[in-house]
């Protein structure tokens, strides 16, 4: 609002200007305005005195409505920015009691195979209920392995770690990633769902894996 008043500054005082002097000047010439006898209905049983003291109450009966309106508009527009402030508060609070991980190759056999790595919580939060999922290899949009089955384990501590048996097989093909989700529970009981991807450029090259919390 403004910066609505400050682009329509001009307006404002010239629609300031015409009800503070405007109208009591309208209703001066009114008033010397002489009708003749057949327009006797319009001419007023009031003296001037009278209609600009109603004028003047409706003016300030207006700037109480206007007053208001900005005490309401004020009000509201610190009741958003408080909202906001305790959201952002709240939702630090809530990112800071969050588990954090991260993902590191331990080791494997040849060509990659029955590769095993660790799961790091690099929080002081504890995770529980860990699943592991969706174990696989690709390579550019096609899936060439992936594993059936699912890895469940119960915890991770803060700042702990859990190693994963990612069962692969020997990789033959060059330039391809492994990957794999996991979800897990915070403190709060919520669930949070990670996928996790590791480059090849060969098969006796471990990956560097990334990790990326996604909606479930």
């Amino acid at each position: 609002m403004n910066e609505w008043f400050k682009k329509h500054k001009f307006l404002v005082i010239v629609i300031l200007f015409c009800i503070l002097v405007g109208g009591p000047f309208v209703i001066h010439c009114l008033f010397n305005i002489q009708l003749p006898e057949k327009y006797s209905f319009f001419i007023a049983e009031w003296t001037a005195g009278e209609l600009l003291q109603y004028y003047g109450g409706g003016l300030a009966f207006l700037g109480t409505i206007i007053l208001g309106a900005l005490s309401l508009y004020q009000n509201d527009i610190i009741k958003q920015e408080s909202d906001k402030r305790i959201e952002l508060q709240e939702k630090r609070e809530h990112d800071a009691n969050m588990p954090r991980f991260r993902v590191k190759h331990l080791l494997c056999n040849g060509n990659l195979s029955n590769m095993v790595v660790t799961i790091e919580n690099i929080s002081d939060n504890v995770a529980n209920d860990i699943l592991v999922f969706r174990i696989c290899v690709v390579k550019g949009s096609d899936v060439v392995w992936s594993y059936p089955n699912s890895v469940h384990y119960e915890v991770i501590r803060a700042n702990d770690s859990i190693e994963v048996g990612l069962r692969t097989e020997a990789i033959q093909e060059k330039g391809v990633s492994i990957q794999f989700d996991f979800k897990c529970k915070d403190k709060y009981g919520d669930e949070h769902v990670y996928h996790v991807w590791g480059f090849c450029e060969t098969n006796t090259t471990p990956p560097m894996f990334q990790v990326k919390e996604v909606m479930g």
